[in-house]
């Protein structure tokens, strides 16, 4: 839910930041703010910067390999049970 509710007000800032410099920039012979550009400037100003070091990489590989591999014996779990059980 945390990830949703940032990408919401990230949106909401995004779009009410496109619609004020859509109207003043006209006044100074710029051409309007694209919603990339605004968070490419979102990312440079706001946010902290990613993480790409290798250590974290690879944490992130292992825990998702796992993360996925539990998920497919479960689901092999649930249909073999299921399987067993229709008539």
């Amino acid at each position: 839910m945390r990830w949703s509710l940032i990408s919401t007000l990230a949106t909401a800032v995004l779009a009410v930041t496109h619609a004020r410099t859509a109207t003043t920039t006209l006044a100074v012979g710029l051409i309007p703010v694209s919603a990339r550009e605004l968070l490419t400037i979102l990312r440079a100003t706001a946010l902290p910067p990613l993480r790409h070091d290798i250590g974290h990489v690879l944490h992130w590989s292992a825990w998702r390999r796992r993360h996925q591999a539990i998920a497919q014996a479960c689901h092999r779990r649930w249909n073999n049970s299921t399987a067993t059980a229709a008539p």
